[in-house]
């Protein structure tokens, strides 16, 4: 699955934003530059929709009856692990346009439209719900299942694409969810299997996955696969760019501080710090310090050229107003302000 659902090849923006999500902020390669909207709260009607079929001789329409027509909600057909055209797509029914032979798995995949509320100066999508857990299937020898270096590695395979396994230790008492859900995270290619279930990427909710293992079976060891769908009834979700959001002041320095941080990785060798001791005078610094942007905000603030001149201007009251809604002439003066200072301060 690509990173952005919602980004064509056609959009005007499609090149440029491939490559700043490529970037990262350090060679860890842990932390994007370009970060997602979270979101999991769509349009009635048009929620997110998984089906998974397997044929029978002849088959060439498939029935899903949760879904509606829509051209912004689109559907999606894997055959065997490959992305095929349907011939036909119609409320409650897709047909594809010969007929397949019998065996064959079929996944029909609509990403539904995520609804959207007024927050402030922003339209944006939403999440309804906290406390998320990983989607997650428990698998047929559960109870006898085993890990171990010496045996053949565990393996995951989602429509064709093969995810890594990610070790992770739960500790006496803790509960396995929260612990592994904050392990994964907003990972798109791990897999975790902690007890004979499996846990795998939000973004898989509702997926077929096949799992192979090993486990006791007849009192025997031995490695055995099998395909289960990972589910959860409370997801959040991070695979849509929104590039007609608007986006606010506080954001904005976010992803200018991830780009100073991968610039700043690649012309030094010395480790990246926040300013933990911001100087500069801002009337609003106390709204500032309550938003998760803090740090990005603060310590660009604080920067000055060579000359003494801050890089960043605030307005004439000395607000920053983090929560205000960008306009165009202040995205383009600050970030033609980001490329000065920085060239100056690694030439």
């Amino acid at each position: 699955m690509k990173r952005w659902i919602d980004v064509d090849p056609l959009d005007w923006y499609y090149r440029d934003t491939l490559e700043i999500t490529r970037l990262r902020t350090d060679l860890t390669g842990d932390v994007e530059v370009l970060s997602g909207m979270t979101y999991n709260v769509f349009k009635e009607g048009y929620e997110r929709m998984v089906k998974r079929f397997v044929t029978v001789s002849g088959q060439q329409e498939f029935l899903v009856p949760d879904y509606k027509y829509h051209v912004n909600n689109p559907v999606f057909v894997i055959v065997n692990g490959v992305e095929v055209l349907p011939e036909k797509v119609e409320n409650g029914k897709v047909t594809m346009t010969n007929p397949l032979s019998a065996g064959i798995e079929v996944v029909v995949i609509a990403y539904g439209i995520p609804d959207r509320k007024d927050i402030g100066c922003v339209n944006t999508p939403y999440s309804a719900s906290g406390d998320y857990r990983m989607p997650h299937a428990t698998l047929k020898y559960a109870s006898t299942y085993h890990f171990s270096y010496s045996n053949q590695p565990e393996s995951c395979t989602v429509l064709g694409v093969k995810l890594k396994r990610l070790l992770v230790t739960v500790g006496a008492g803790s509960d396995a969810g929260v612990v592994i859900r904050n392990a994964i995270g907003f990972q798109r290619d791990v897999f975790v299997i902690h007890k004979g279930e499996v846990y795998l990427p939000y973004m898989y909710n509702g997926f077929p996955a096949v799992i192979g293992y090993n486990a006791e079976i007849k009192k025997v060891s031995r490695r055995t696969s099998e395909t289960v769908v990972v589910e959860s009834g409370r997801v959040t979700y991070n695979d849509r760019f929104f590039g007609d959001v608007r986006i606010r002041r506080g954001d904005f320095f976010a992803l200018m501080s991830r780009i100073y941080e991968n610039l700043h990785n690649r012309y030094t060798d010395r480790a990246f710090t926040y300013n933990d001791t911001p100087l500069r005078p801002i009337v609003d610094k106390d709204v500032i310090l309550s938003k998760w942007y803090s740090n990005d905000v603060l310590t660009l603030l604080d920067e000055k050229f060579h000359d003494g001149c801050y890089v960043f201007p605030l307005y004439e009251d000395g607000k920053f107003e983090p929560e205000a809604c960008i306009t165009r002439a202040e995205a383009v003066t600050f970030l033609n302000r980001l490329i000065e200072w920085i060239t100056e301060k690694y030439r």
